[in-house]
């Protein structure tokens, strides 16, 4: 036993420099066994509901194999379209995420992107992309009742109050509706109610 013991003392500093070299191997051997990542597009930064996005709005990223989500979109797929439902830095692109040119095929012929402005205070803040809203004009100065522009329409984009209190709702509609809308924002403000109403596509009913 002295022996040995003698041997291990007469050679520690090989044996620390071996017992270290073999650490290091060990690590680079796990690092080769890692599992190769898969390249994702993200937002680079928070984007609000309805952005359109720019090239330096997204950014590659890698993410292991098992933890990529499907139906992910491509830097050409994704740049000069807009945004459904605000995203937040680092969240991956995918096809629902991003309207596409042919978003609104499944609404029937005829519909139509546009977007009103809202506030806060008007209701606006718990609506989510999904949802059907009835579009109420809003005399500011009260001098006329309330009027329902649009009813039963699809929201496409939900408004972002982070840094206004006024933010930006698409909607589905028809053209007759988006003129509706339109002509009604040049003197009133919009209000917006949550319905219950279900059907194959949007209403639009101007009263």
């Amino acid at each position: 036993m002295d022996h040995v013991h003698r041997l291990v003392y007469e050679h520690r500093r090989l044996l620390a420099a071996s017992l270290t070299g073999l650490a290091v191997l060990a690590a680079l051997t796990s690092l080769r066994q890692t599992p190769e990542g898969t390249q994702v597009l993200v937002a680079r930064h928070d984007l609000r509901s309805g952005h359109v996005i720019a090239a330096d709005d997204v950014r590659m990223t890698s993410v292991p194999a098992d933890s990529a989500p499907d139906h992910t979109l491509v830097r050409a797929d994704v740049v000069g379209r807009r945004v459904a439902g605000p995203m937040r830095a680092g969240e991956a692109l995918t096809d629902f995420r991003v309207l596409q040119a042919d978003s609104l095929a499944g609404y029937g012929t005829g519909m139509v992107f546009t977007t009103i402005r809202v506030d806060r205070a008007d209701g606006a803040s718990g609506i989510r992309v999904g949802d059907r809203v009835d579009v109420v004009a809003v005399d500011p100065d009260g001098e006329t009742g309330a009027q329902v522009v649009a009813r039963g329409v699809e929201v496409v984009t939900a408004p972002s109050f982070d840094e206004s209190d006024t933010g930006s709702l698409g909607i589905a509609t028809s053209e007759k509706g988006a003129l509706a809308l339109a002509t009604a924002a040049l003197e009133a403000r919009f209000s917006v109610i949550t319905t219950s109403w279900r059907g194959p596509g949007p209403l639009d009913k101007v009263e």
